[in-house]
């Protein structure tokens, strides 16, 4: 990436050999830890893969637009968790219009909307506020395992309370306590511990 010769400050051209060898290192320096995400968000060693090749190549196509004073790998894991979350968006058509923002709205009150990332901002917006999405997904992951795994069924796979209760051999009943109750905890821990998440 570099600046073409006598222009004005900031434009860039497309990025050169020299890019991509820079690239590249970084790229393997940060390898590692970019898994290590890619597993803790699809949990599949296959999946983890495939979203960190995705990731790679989307980064390498929008190298220009990046700056060294910014830390490589956190500009790298926001651009994983946009493509995480299109991803999810994708498989999911019915729902891809709902956001995580379902996860810690309550089902039988007012709801307290997240700033999660919307599919209509711009590149760089996108990645910025990608962040909540991981810090959602880190509250996620925090809950009870039954409570974790019913809402991930329902506000992440789309399933209906019947599915989720033969999946977890209990009943509807159960199912619908889980969720709500799931839902609770994170709206308490959304307000106590990450209210930032919460539009002003």
């Amino acid at each position: 990436m570099s600046t073409i010769a006598g222009s004005a400050p900031g434009v860039l051209t497309p990025p050169t050999a020299e890019d991509y060898g820079r690239f590249e290192r970084m790229m393997n320096d940060t390898r590692r830890r970019a898994y290590s995400m890619a597993l803790q968000l699809t949990r599949n060693k296959s999946d983890a893969e495939d979203l960190l090749q995705d990731t790679y190549y989307k980064a390498w196509r929008g190298f220009e637009s990046y700056s060294p004073e910014r830390p490589f790998l956190n500009w790298l894991l926001r651009i994983m968790q946009r493509a995480y979350l299109d991803t999810r968006r994708r498989d999911n058509p019915i729902r891809k219009a709902e956001s995580l923002n379902q996860m810690v709205s309550p089902s039988d009150g007012e709801v307290q909307e997240l700033a999660i990332p919307d599919s209509r901002l711009a590149p760089d917006d996108e990645l910025f506020e990608s962040e909540y999405a991981s810090e959602v997904r880190a509250l996620i992951n925090e809950l009870p395992h039954l409570y974790r795994e019913a809402i991930e069924m329902c506000d992440i796979e789309g399933l209906s309370y019947a599915e989720i209760a033969e999946r977890q051999g209990t009943t509807i009943g159960t199912v619908r306590s889980r969720i709500h109750r799931g839902r609770k905890i994170l709206r308490d821990w959304v307000i106590s511990r990450r209210p930032s998440l919460i539009p002003k």
